[in-house]
């Protein structure tokens, strides 16, 4: 199903990477911190020190550091490893042509990190210049390793990444991510005495996902507490940030619970209290169980579907089966109850209809007359009235339900004016519709203005 609140911008890329490429990279960093390795940070990793042990030439050539002649990788490497300057590791990283070398440089600069140069690569970074997506990953990525390693510092250097509001919280979100995992308790108070607004929510996006990392519980009860604090103060705010907010808590808490077990991710979301926050967890375990085991999600799902909280993983399984089986998904979807059918069913009608629209229309035919076909038949309308607006007319006067069947001919009429003006003005005086909501459709063709026409 579509997902709200798309971000534009390179910067979207932090978030991605620092949850789901974060854990990979940054495995090494994660192993030496807890170790509590004494030159932690400064050590080679195991195929660098290798590389340079069997290449006594490229130790020698590090010498040349310092010189007019441009370092080499291993001769940079080697400077970084024993507390040279590392803007000459950064320089050469910034330079490399070659992808997967450069990604491997910069996982060396991961590992190679610490307290102590941590800033001075980080205004290397900055100063480069550079805002391309993989420079904007890769920053999300150090700024969550240095929250790892000091979490105050990397939160605060935030401030001078300068650009608009939206990169700086990107950047505190991976810098608080990084902090989290190693230290919640300080994390949870820097957040909590920060100013509200959208740079402290992005905050606490990242708290929650690097909390979740170690202690997916842990996680939610903090989310839990949020609510509870909101609920009390009588917040409301704009719907639709809360919504995209909830959506990506629960989501980093599911992908963690997920990957203890599929049994430990129901059962996590079947514990919550009703309400959104168990909407929202029924709908992010759905969508990742779903690719996983469908028939398992399917009838999990299928044990909640009468229930409110469970209604946006209905349409989950639908829109995935829909997709990649739409017959099993329409066997799956007549089993559930009256309350969830019809929904079940349009979502599959839709997918079904981009993929094989004539096989749609056959198993619309022979369906009987009842308010789950109007929902199907609804969507299936929808679907067609780009490619045969006239058929998809026709479809959309079966509808029984004659409220449904106004608006679903409303839709079919403003996407047909869109695409010939002409077609749709012969074909409105037989539609049905009002004389109102007709002139509506021809003065506004993006409908805007007759939603709410019931005649």
């Amino acid at each position: 199903m579509n997902k709200m609140f798309l971000i534009h911008g390179a910067w979207l890329l932090v978030s991605v990477a620092a949850f789901a490429v974060g854990g990979k990279v940054l495995s090494g960093n994660s192993a030496k911190v807890e170790a509590g390795s004494e030159d932690r940070g400064r050590g080679l990793s195991a195929m660098s020190e290798k590389a340079l042990e069997d290449d006594p030439a490229a130790s020698a050539e590090t010498e040349m550091i310092g010189t007019d002649a441009a370092p080499s990788y291993q001769q940079a490497l080697a400077s970084l490893s024993k507390g040279g300057d590392p803007k000459v590791f950064v320089e050469a990283f910034l330079n490399e042509g070659d992808a997967l070398t450069a990604n491997k440089m910069f996982a060396d600069l991961l590992l190679n990190l610490d307290a102590d140069n941590a800033r001075e690569i980080f205004d290397a970074l900055r100063e480069s210049g550079r805002a391309d997506g993989n420079f904007g990953r890769d920053m999300g990525l150090f700024l969550q390793a240095w929250g790892r390693l000091d979490g105050p510092s990397a939160v605060a250097a935030v401030a001078d990444l300068g650009g608009d509001g939206r990169r700086r919280a990107f950047g505190a979100m991976s810098a608080m991510e990084g902090w989290a995992s190693t230290d919640s308790d300080a994390a949870k108070e820097h957040v909590a005495s920060a100013e509200d607004g959208w740079e402290k929510g992005m905050m606490r996006q990242g708290l929650i996902s690097g909390i979740a990392r170690t202690d997916p519980n842990a996680a939610t009860d903090y989310v839990l507490e949020l609510e509870a604090e909101r609920a009390a103060s009588g917040e409301s705010g704009d719907d639709r940030w809360r919504g995209y907010a909830v959506d990506r808590q629960m989501e980093v808490i599911a992908e963690a619970q997920l990957r203890r077990s599929p049994s430990d991710a129901t059962s996590w979301a079947e514990g919550l209290p009703d309400g959104d926050l168990k909407s929202a967890a029924f709908d992010q375990v759905t969508e990742s169980y779903v690719k996983v085991d469908p028939a398992a999600a399917a009838e999990w799902v299928s044990d909640h579907a009468s229930a409110d909280y469970a209604q946006r993983a209905v349409r989950e399984i639908a829109e995935e089966f829909g997709r990649t089986d739409p017959e099993a998904a329409i066997e799956w979807a007549e089993q559930l109850p009256d309350e969830s059918k019809g929904s079940a069913l349009a979502e599959t009608l839709e997918q079904w209809t981009r993929n094989d629209p004539l096989a749609a229309s056959e198993y619309l035919q022979n369906m009987d007359a009842s308010p789950a076909r109007d929902s199907a038949v609804a969507s299936f309308a929808r679907q067609l009235d780009r490619e045969d607006p006239a058929a998809a007319a026709d479809w959309a006067a079966t509808i029984e339900d004659q409220e449904r069947r106004d608006e679903t001919l409303r839709a079919v009429g403003s996407s047909w004016m869109r695409t010939d003006p002409d077609g749709a003005k012969a074909w409105l005086p037989t539609s049905g519709l009002s004389e109102e909501a007709q002139q509506r459709i021809i003065e506004q063709p993006e409908g805007r203005g007759w939603g709410r026409d019931r005649r």
